[in-house]
């Protein structure tokens, strides 16, 4: 789903919208360095995505409680949430502390009543903004073909005090070339796309979910809403 900003010239002026067609988007300043998006390429593009996607079963194992009961310590109690990419261990305990929540996956679960099977690029669909108190993904968004675009979706839907729990797993060359990972970031990657999309890093910290491996490292932040505009300009940290 990437889709670049650049233009085969940097100052090349976008092409004038049809005034015939109403429903033409408007074209792009000069200086943005871009025209407008080539969506029937995109489309083309998904579709062979789509073809050569790889099947694959996320086996549940006994370590991956120690990523849950990191997001469950955080998440309030009575709280309302969605949970990206469907954990149904994670949501049945938060449920039982009270919390609503829906399991959100392209997958079904297994036995858990409150779901949406969709892809998380299409999260905005299905809530109404600043409707939520809390957002999980637990090794979810290096999948994402668009990670600043699902960032910047969380924050629309965020209440001004709510909070997204981030799990990524280290980048290292294990999950970078993992079949479905998309954007297994480098730390320092993370931090800006976070800023980017209006966040604020509240606490991070690292863990595993399998002893015995050490690449199995896992970075995990806790965010809240800062700016509900995107954040391009460079910032001293």
């Amino acid at each position: 789903m990437k889709q670049s900003n650049v233009s085969s010239g940097r100052n090349a002026a976008a092409p004038a919208a049809d005034p015939a067609r109403s429903d033409e988007p408007e074209p792009m300043p000069a200086a943005f360095g871009a025209s407008n998006p080539d969506l029937e390429s995109f489309k083309r593009f998904l579709e062979e995505l789509r073809a050569a996607f790889p099947q694959k079963e996320y086996r549940w194992t006994r370590g991956k409680t120690r990523s849950c009961q990191w997001l469950l310590d955080r998440v309030p109690a009575g709280a309302t949430g969605v949970d990206v990419g469907g954990t149904e261990y994670l949501c049945k305990k938060l449920a039982e502390k009270g919390c609503k929540v829906t399991y959100f996956d392209i997958g079904k679960p297994v036995d858990y009543g409150d779901h949406i099977q969709d892809d998380m690029f299409n999260i905005l669909r299905h809530f109404p903004e600043k409707s939520l108190d809390f957002i999980t993904t637990r090794h979810t968004l290096e999948h994402s073909l668009i990670p600043l675009y699902q960032l910047w979706a969380y924050n629309r839907l965020l209440k001004d005090d709510g909070r997204l729990f981030v799990i990524v797993p280290m980048h290292n060359a294990r999950w970078v070339w993992f079949a479905t990972h998309f954007n297994c970031l480098p730390y320092e990657n993370w931090l800006m796309l976070f800023y980017r999309a209006g966040f604020k890093v509240e606490e991070h910290d690292a863990g595993t979910w399998s002893i015995k491996r050490p690449d199995f490292v896992e970075l995990r932040f806790s965010l809240s809403v800062e700016s509900r505009q995107l954040r391009l300009a460079q910032t001293k940290r």
